[in-house]
């Protein structure tokens, strides 16, 4: 008894102590729950003032602000039929709506911008500026090639197309066209009415050689040559002038030899970094084209271009020197290659002693004075023991500066 006793004896002991660890967890439970509650109540109570013992301390009083002029509030009205009708009527709004934004129409370009698209300018490529190390070339280039060749006034074509290029009025010497007319009517004709056609002249046309001279404008000086080579009935006339070893003028006659002289066919000019420009003269059809324009005039007999009028009067001086007189005058018409043309009048001027470059000659004298203040004028000297070639030669421009000068150095015969 006492052993059975005994070995149950442990077994209640522990049974007997077995709650008190399950109670001490329920107070410390307990004991959180209560310490979580305490904060939580000091945090809302930090926030809103709601802490029991202070909550009429930490609350703000209530104050009220009376609107002014505040509209009385109506009673409800009744939802009867007749109000639900009425109610249903739209009602016009307090405030007129805003016009519509009236729609802006787009103008053409031409009529929004005509400003601009009229002030562009066509830039020529060839005159673009080059490199610095050639300065001294476009600077003869400039005096001798770009404005230096003679330049007689344009007159009324035959044929002159609107689209004729202003440029190449410009490039000749003459005032382009207004703008909106056509060259016919806005230049004189090239015979006055009334006139008649330069006389025809008989000539006596020096043997082939070639001529050297100083060519000058200015300050500037170079060389040049013209080439005079007959053969049977044809001709070929060349000149050309440089300036600092630069080709700035180069300029070919080419045609027949008739009766009264020279009949040219072909003239070519061109310019140092400018595409080269012709005339035409067409005996077929009795017309005198050009390259670079439409423009066309009529072919009257005796016509000459730009280079071949100086052989041509050398031979009419050595034809007829009864010309050589007081009152004297030697008529043809001169063509360029940019649409230019006009009659120059040579009018005898007197003997004067020049000094060239190899010595003095006795020469004879012919002016041409313009006809227009774009004009050109020219002067030339010729010398009677050489066939009466020019010896000296000088063409001003509309202001009276000289736009080339040439002054005989030799004759070397081919």
């Amino acid at each position: 008894m006492l052993d059975r006793s005994a070995a149950e004896s442990p077994g209640r002991a522990t049974a007997a102590r077995s709650p008190a660890p399950n109670r001490g967890r329920r107070r410390a439970l307990v004991a959180c729950a209560v310490l979580v509650l305490l904060l939580h109540a000091a945090f809302i109570g930090s926030v809103g003032g709601l802490v029991p013992g202070s909550a009429e301390t930490s609350l703000a009083p209530m104050s009220l602000r009376t609107l002014p002029d505040a509209a009385p509030v109506e009673a409800p009205v009744e939802a009867t039929p007749e109000a639900i009708a009425e109610a249903s009527v739209t009602v016009a709004p307090a405030v007129a709506p805003l016009p519509p934004t009236p729609r802006t129409t787009r103008l053409p370009r031409q009529e929004r911008e005509p400003s601009v698209i009229a002030s562009q300018p066509a830039v020529h490529p060839q005159e673009k500026a080059s490199a610095n190390s050639d300065v001294p070339s476009r600077a003869a280039e400039t005096a001798l090639a770009g404005d230096g060749s003679p330049r007689p006034a344009l007159d009324a074509p035959v044929v002159a197309a609107p689209q004729a290029s202003a440029s190449a009025a410009t490039d000749a010497g003459e005032a382009p066209p207004p703008a909106g007319t056509a060259g016919t009517a806005a230049r004189p004709p090239l015979l006055a009415a009334g006139d008649e056609p330069p006389p025809l002249y008989r000539t006596q046309l020096p043997p082939s050689l070639t001529l050297h001279y100083q060519v000058q404008r200015g300050a500037l000086r170079g060389s040049g040559q013209i080439r005079w080579s007959p053969a049977g009935d044809h001709y070929r006339l060349t000149f050309v002038a440089q300036v600092a070893g630069l080709t700035v003028l180069m300029q070919t006659s080419e045609g027949d030899i008739g009766a009264h002289g020279l009949v040219p066919v072909r003239f070519l000019d061109q310019r140092a970094r400018r595409s080269a420009q012709a005339a035409n003269f067409r005996r077929d059809d009795g017309r005198i084209t050009f390259s670079g324009t439409r423009v066309e005039w009529p072919l009257l007999a005796g016509s000459q271009d730009r280079l071949s009028w100086m052989i041509q009067l050398a031979g009419i001086a050595a034809a007829a020197p009864e010309r050589l007189v007081d009152g004297g005058a030697i008529t043809m018409v001169v063509v360029g290659a940019r649409g230019d043309a006009g009659v120059w009048t040579f009018r005898y001027a007197g003997r004067e002693t020049i000094e060239a470059v190899r010595g003095t000659v006795q020469a004879v004298k012919f002016v041409r004075a313009g006809r227009s203040a774009y004009d050109t004028s020219a002067e030339i000297w010729l010398d009677p023991e050489r066939s009466y070639l020019p010896a000296r030669a000088t063409l001003r421009n509309s202001a009276g500066a000289s736009e080339y000068d040439l002054l005989l150095e030799r004759v070397d015969p081919d």
